[in-house]
């Protein structure tokens, strides 16, 4: 096993048992804000809406000076996290996977998808009348966000898988998932890939098709340093992992307002989930060598 790996999983053992030598002690006196960013896959408005009741509730629940803190991109909430700047961070699984190689972050807790399992699906989508499967996007429009698990990597499998290369489409870069479903309801686009709990908030608009879906992927997962105080994630995980909406009214309510990504309820990581991480940032590395 390598040394990030034991680190990680020490560090996730620790805030699940208890404390452990190693990691920082909680600093005395005045305690600054705490940082939680979300990687950037809606528009800053859409994030801010969506995430601030979920800062409300950690100030609550932790009696601590929360704040949002939105980046422009994944790379710069990457350089920002490693740089310690951030305390808690939401991510992707290729995220997710950077932040690991690049400086050790490890997953805190893993979101529940809406089945209550630790995963999600990616789709690929279309709204164009011509298009009637995978193969018809030959020499068409479809619809990326550069670097994103659901919305990058795993649709160009997804069109490889069907005999598309990246030369046979003409591929359109936008900069959230949001913005591929209003381009590609809009017909600037022929398709797109979106993680599926996007799409199920659009199902139901007219003409909207799924053309492929992938295998379970890990899903969204709270990220921290090794090096962050311990009672600070002990205070953070404890909090989520009391919420229960689907056995408890209560909490159903009290998440009814919060993303998709995060109203489902919260796990520890199993000990497979780093290394399904890993095998989707060495995807993403070696799609991005083949793009270039």
């Amino acid at each position: 096993m390598s040394p990030s790996k034991v680190a990680a999983m020490t560090l996730l053992t620790g805030l699940l048992l208890g404390p452990r030598p190693g990691l920082a002690a909680e600093p005395a006196g005045a305690t600054p804000a705490r940082r939680l960013a979300v990687v950037p896959f809606y528009a800053p408005e859409q994030l801010w809406r969506l995430y601030t009741p979920l800062i409300e509730f950690l100030r609550s629940e932790t009696g601590e000076a929360w704040e949002l803190t939105l980046h422009p991109t994944h790379e710069a909430l990457i350089a920002e996290f490693c740089a310690g700047h951030v305390d808690v961070a939401l991510l992707g699984p290729v995220p997710l996977g950077r932040i690991n190689r690049r400086c050790g972050g490890v997953p805190v807790l893993v979101a529940l998808g809406p089945g209550g399992t630790p995963s999600y699906r990616s789709v690929l989508l279309t709204a164009d009348p011509a298009v009637t499967s995978v193969a018809a996007l030959r020499g068409k429009e479809v619809g990326f966000f550069r670097g994103s698990t659901a919305a990058h990597v795993v649709p160009v499998r997804l069109l490889g898988d069907a005999g598309l290369s990246p030369e046979s489409y003409r591929p359109v870069f936008l900069e959230s998932q949001d913005r591929l479903m209003t381009a590609l309801l809009a017909g600037k686009i022929s398709a797109a890939g979106v993680k599926s709990a996007l799409y199920e908030r659009f199902r139901s608009e007219p003409g909207l098709r799924v053309l492929a879906t992938s295998e379970p992927l890990p899903n969204f997962a709270f990220a921290a340093l090794q090096s962050s105080p311990r009672g600070r994630l002990e205070r953070f995980a404890a909090a989520l992992r009391r919420l229960k909406p689907a056995e408890r009214t209560a909490d159903a309510e009290l998440v009814r307002s919060w993303d998709d990504e995060i109203r489902h309820g919260f796990v520890a990581p199993a000990a497979d989930y780093l290394p399904a991480v890993r095998a989707l940032d060495e995807a993403t590395e070696r799609l991005a060598r083949d793009e270039h």
